[in-house]
């Protein structure tokens, strides 16, 4: 994709009337974007921005060698050892070889050799140096883009990737922590990034009043005949483009939290620092055992960190979008409670852990660390909370295992077929209000659970939404000017691609059983291959069995095989998508009401127990809405860990088997209420765990809530 740069001047810091402003100088051929803040703590912006410089100039990749002098050294010595084997016998070439051999090994080869490595590399690093600052056009191939900064109303956020494609950095910086007024035009656009920008990002100080300036005043003037007006085409790898839709992806899935004391990370990066280590393994293990903390173990030296004042949970929550639909604050719909706790310790393995070293200069500023992980060998992120300052550090599986060509994490999603129109309202939508949880874009949208999230992830994968981890919302963000196209995005993934065409009727479905908490496992042949899956509730995929090749060497940290994607498209295709909360017949109401009114839904309820809600709220003195979600709090835990409907009816007592015996109520009376719309995801989900309809849970949540306060 060809991209169009054009900057008024550079970025750097401009000195002012006692203080000075770190002015950037914004992309002219985007929307106008501008921000103009003083720092209230420039010293904690200086360390974070610099964490996030080490990302960008971060290549830990393994670049092939250049063989063309070995090739002219092999033809050499090819043409060498022909006059040799002229010259010479055969019999005293070997004596010579075996003379040579049994010489002893120099006393002094081992120091030599670091001796002469370190000369080496002294070397190349001076020469890489003076390379980046004598030729910014071979740096401009190396960052293939320049930082994204997003003014938003809440927060400024840069985003980058580093030049080997393994590494996401993200600093966002609340508005709250910019002294007095501010001036800002709300938008996206990519920033002049320099190394020498870097340098002057360490002449902030403390004393010295400083001010963050992304520079409005090129929209505003005539640049002809400016000589620090430059206009640049770069050409953007599709690999940079479609690492966005893949990091999306991979905070799309379920994924495991994880609170590591700062302690506990300095203890990591300090033994890393102080050690190399000669030999595999090279992972970084989490050992999680519920009701104990977590322990972080450093191979191949089987250190162990424990991280002292935190514990995992009984039951590990799944966080992010994928997990319940997600929404603002802790995800409440995380795994079910009556799901068996593992009695065993479970080990999660991450690699590229020295990537983690541009956290070292957050240390110091962190008041705390959390870490989601997706799986052993899938991608982890590192969240560090630095009071009004959070920096995001997404790293892939491993280092060589970039975000686009090792890991194709878009298909372990669920498998909904994205509607390209919801996708555009909700880019649309988010456009208006910058920000949104996942509750208030369901409201907002009206669609149902897996076609809004299948919506979104296509919009991400566009490059027009990102999921703020942080936050916990989607934001509106738009990579580039304009959305992107599967053209500039290149083709799809092979395994993907295959899977398509196997699910055109090569897949047979042997089995099929439900287990606790909604999830299921399916046993299946495609092409002849069998494979078994393992679903949750969202019809993702979290464990997987395939007889073939690819998933032998690759297993699920490289994404399913083409055989477990086609099961998987097969069963979408075949309708296995949850339900809508809504009746039938009032779909299409509901849907217009969301969209109406953002503050009502729908809510069924049971006829028969109505009356004696809205009695109890009128005793109360509360809203209809607040009695239903206290209710539900106090119920929700305890019907969702029921194995079964009549398990939980036993939990309301005998009127709630008499009322509510039946699953399916025929005539539930609905109002429209503002209930939070995380409780009406929970609700949903309930009520398909158990094959009931809305109404019948919202009122076993009222018999089961008003039984346990008497």
């Amino acid at each position: 994709m060809s991209f169009d740069l054009r900057y008024l001047g550079t970025s750097g810091v401009k000195d002012l009337g006692g203080g000075a402003a770190l002015s950037f100088a914004p992309n002219l051929a985007r929307p106008r974007v501008f921000f103009d803040g003083e720092l209230a703590r420039p010293v904690r912006f200086r360390e974070a921005i610099s964490a996030l410089h080490d990302v960008v100039v971060g290549d830990l990749r393994r670049l092939p060698k250049d063989r063309s002098a070995h090739e002219a050294w092999k033809q050499q010595e090819a043409e060498r050892e022909a006059r040799l084997r002229r010259e010479l016998h055969g019999e005293a070439m070997k004596a010579e070889l075996a003379r040579l051999g049994s010489a002893p090994r120099p006393p002094n080869l081992e120091a030599d050799f670091r001796k002469m490595h370190k000369l080496y590399w002294g070397a190349r690093v001076r020469w890489a140096s003076e390379l980046a600052r004598s030729d910014p056009q071979l740096f401009r191939h190396l960052v293939p883009c320049d930082p994204v900064v997003t003014v938003a109303p809440d927060v400024v956020f840069f985003e980058c990737f580093s030049k080997d494609e393994s590494s996401y950095g993200c600093l966002s910086v609340d508005r709250d922590a910019f002294r007095g007024a501010q001036d800002a035009g709300l938008g996206t656009t990519n920033v002049d990034y320099s190394l020498a920008l870097h340098e002057h990002f360490q002449t902030l100080r403390s004393y010295r009043p400083t001010r963050l300036l992304v520079d409005p005043t090129g929209f505003e003037v005539a640049v002809e005949g400016r000589g620090d007006y430059r206009e640049e085409k770069i050409d953007l790898p599709p690999s940079w483009l479609r690492g966005f839709g893949q990091l999306q992806a991979a905070m799309c899935l379920p994924c495991r939290r994880v609170d590591v004391p700062v302690e506990a990370v300095y203890s990591l990066l300090a033994h890393l620092d102080r050690h190399r280590e000669r030999a595999g393994p090279r992972s970084l293990r989490f050992q999680l055992t519920p009701g104990k903390a977590p322990i972080l173990v450093l191979d191949p030296w089987g250190v162990s960190i424990p991280c002292r004042g935190v514990t995992c949970d009984d039951i590990p929550v799944a966080v992010g979008p994928a997990a319940g639909a997600g929404g603002l604050g802790p995800y409440r719909s995380g795994a079910p409670r009556g799901a068996p706790a593992a009695e065993a310790t479970e080990e999660i393995k991450v690699w590229g852990r020295r990537r983690l070293s541009v956290l070292a200069r957050l240390l110091p500023l962190a008041d705390r660390i959390e870490v989601r992980l997706l799986g052993s060998g899938l991608p982890s992120l590192w969240i560090v909370f630095m009071g009004e300052m959070r920096f995001t550090l997404a790293l892939s599986g491993w280092t060589a295992n970039d975000w686009t060509s090792g890991s194709h994490l878009d298909v372990m999603a669920d498998a909904f077929t994205p509607d390209a129109q919801l996708a555009d309202r909700v880019a649309r939508h988010l456009e208006m209000v910058r920000r949104a949880s996942y509750g208030e874009l369901a409201v907002s949208m009206g669609a149902p659970d897996g076609a809004l999230r299948s919506a979104l992830h296509l919009a991400a994968k566009q490059g027009q939404v990102v999921y703020d981890h942080a936050a916990e919302c989607y934001r509106c963000r738009p990579v580039m000017p304009v959305a992107l196209s599967d053209a500039l995005l290149g083709p799809e993934p092979p395994e993907l691609a295959e899977g398509r065409r196997i699910a055109q009727g090569g897949v047979e479905i042997a089995r099929e059983e439900s287990l606790s908490g909604g999830r299921r496992v399916v046993m299946a042949r495609a092409k002849a291959t069998s494979c078994e899956l393992l679903l949750d509730t969202d019809g993702a995929i979290k464990k997987a069995k395939c007889s073939c090749s690819y998933f032998y060497k690759n297993r699920l940290r490289a994404g399913p095989c083409r055989h477990l994607l086609a099961v998987k498209l097969h069963l979408s295709g075949r309708g296995d998508a949850a339900p809508s909360l809504q009746p039938p017949e009032q779909a299409e109401a509901g849907s217009r009401a969301a969209t109406a009114a953002p503050r009502g839904e729908a809510v069924p309820f049971p006829a028969e127990l109505l009356v004696e809600i809205e009695r109890a709220a009128a005793a109360q003195r509360a809203g209809l809405a607040e009695v239903v979600e206290a209710s539900w709090d106090l119920a929700f835990e305890r019907i969702q860990g029921c194995r079964s409907w009549v398990e939980a009816l036993a939990l309301g007592g005998p009127e709630a088997e008499r009322a509510l015996g039946a699953r399916e109520l025929r005539a539930p009376v609905v109002r429209t209420l503002p209930v939070h719309a995380d409780v009406l995801v929970e609700i949903r989900r309930v009520a398909d765990q158990f094959k009931a309809s809305p109404a019948a849970v919202v009122g076993l949540a009222w018999l089961v809530a008003r039984r346990s306060t008497k």
